[in-house]
C-alpha cells in the first residue's frame, strides 16, 4: 500500500460552480499544459453557468423562460442544453422532466440551495397546470435554432447542465491526458489511468464521507459517466414538511419515493443523470424494473436499507460480498465522491 493517496502523476485541481465543488483529475506529469487546461475548464464552468444558471435573472436561461409563446433564437450552447435535455425527457418517458422550473420554485428551491431556508411556500398564484411537466408542449425549429416554451412553462437544465459541462470539460482535459472530471458527485471519466483499469470511485459509507477505508464500494470508472439523484442530501423544511428538489412531473410536487438514492453508470453523463432522476422518482421497484429494462447499470437504495442492484452494476463493484454486508444504515447515507486509496 502507498503512504500517498494516489501517484505522483496524478494532477487535480477544485474550484467551485454550479452550486457544487468540482474536482478535475489528470494523469500527466506535463504541469504546464494541466495548468492551462485546468483554467480552461474553470472558465468552461463559468461561462456555461452565466448562460444557464436559473437563479440569474439575466442568464440566458431565464431570458428565454420570460418569453412564452414566442419563437426565441437562442445560443449554440442553450440550444444544445434544451434539446438533450428533451431527448432525455423522451427516453425516459417524462420521468425525467426539464419543464419543472415553476414545481421546483413553488416547493421552495428558489435560490441557491445554499440560500434556501425554508418558511412559508411562495408562488401561490401559480395555475395548477403549470407545476405538472410539460416536456412534449416545448417546440424547436431548428433550422432557425429558435425554441418556443408554451404559456406556464419554465425550464431547469440543472442537472443536464452540470453533467454535459462536466462532458464538455472532459473532452478538453483529455488532449492532455487521462482525466475524470467530478461535478459534485457526478463522474465523467475518460481512459484510464496508468497502471488502473479505471479512476477509483469510492461510494461512502454513511457518517464517513472522506474515510476510503469505510466505503460501501468502489468502482473502477473509465470511459464513462456515474450519476447519483438522492433525497438525502437537498432538502428543507417548506410549510411544516419536508421537501426535496425532486419533482415528479405528474404531481407537481416532490417525490413521494422510498428511494434514498439512485446511482446510474452510462456512456454519458446526461444518459446516467436522467436515469438516475427518473428511476428515484418512480420509487424503488419500478426505477429497478426501468433500469432493467433499459439494459443500464443502476443501484438503488431503498429507505428500508435494501439495496437492489442490475446485474450491470454488479459488473462494476469491487468487493461486492463485504459491501453487502456492510450495509446497514442509509439514514445518513451520501453521495458519491471520489476516494483514492492505493
Amino acid at each position: 500500500m502507498n503512504q500517498q493517496p494516489y501517484p505522483t502523476s496524478w494532477q487535480s485541481h477544485t474550484f467551485r460552480a454550479m452550486g457544487s465543488q468540482i474536482v478535475l483529475w489528470l494523469d500527466t506529469t506535463d504541469r504546464s499544459n494541466t495548468a492551462s487546461a485546468f483554467a480552461e475548464v474553470r472558465a468552461l464552468f463559468a461561462r456555461n453557468e452565466s448562460a444557464l444558471s436559473r437563479f440569474s435573472p439575466h442568464s440566458e436561461l431565464m431570458q428565454l423562460n420570460g418569453r412564452t409563446k414566442q419563437w426565441v433564437p437562442v445560443s449554440a450552447l442553450l440550444w444544445r442544453e434544451v434539446t438533450l435535455a428533451l431527448q432525455m425527457a423522451a427516453q425516459t418517458n417524462g420521468r425525467f422532466d426539464p419543464t419543472l422550473l415553476h414545481a421546483l420554485t413553488y416547493a421552495g428551491y428558489d435560490r441557491s440551495f445554499e440560500a434556501v431556508t425554508g418558511g412559508v411556500r411562495n408562488g401561490r398564484w401559480l395555475e395548477p397546470e403549470q407545476l405538472y411537466g410539460r416536456w412534449q408542449e416545448v417546440e424547436l425549429d431548428e433550422r432557425r435554432r429558435a425554441v418556443r416554451l408554451p404559456a406556464g412553462v419554465g425550464l431547469d437544465l440543472g442537472g443536464i447542465a452540470k453533467g454535459d459541462t462536466a462532458q464538455q470539460a472532459l473532452r478538453l482535459l483529455q488532449s492532455v491526458g487521462p482525466a475524470l472530471v467530478d461535478a459534485g458527485g457526478d463522474l465523467v471519466a475518460g481512459s484510464a489511468p496508468a497502471g488502473c483499469p479505471g479512476w477509483p470511485v469510492g461510494l461512502s459509507a454513511p457518517g464517513s464521507e472522506t474515510a476510503a477505508a469505510n466505503d460501501l464500494a468502489t468502482f473502477w470508472l473509465a470511459e464513462g459517466a456515474l450519476a447519483t439523484s438522492g433525497v438525502d442530501f437537498r432538502s428543507w423544511v417548506q410549510d411544516g414538511v419536508v421537501a426535496h428538489h425532486l419533482i415528479d412531473p405528474h404531481t407537481g410536487q416532490p417525490a413521494q419515493t422510498d428511494v434514498l438514492t439512485t446511482t446510474v453508470s452510462a456512456p454519458e453523463a446526461a444518459v446516467a443523470e436522467a436515469w438516475a432522476t427518473a428511476a428515484l422518482v418512480v420509487g424503488a421497484e419500478r426505477g429497478i424494473n426501468l433500469l432493467l429494462d433499459h439494459d443500464l447499470a443502476g443501484l438503488v437504495i431503498v429507505r428500508d436499507g435494501r439495496i437492489l442492484a442490475t446485474p450491470a452494476m454488479d459488473h462494476l463493484l469491487q468487493g461486492t460480498q463485504s459491501f453487502i454486508e456492510k450495509t446497514t444504515n442509509y439514514a445518513n447515507l451520501r453521495r458519491l465522491r471520489t476516494g483514492f486509496s492505493f
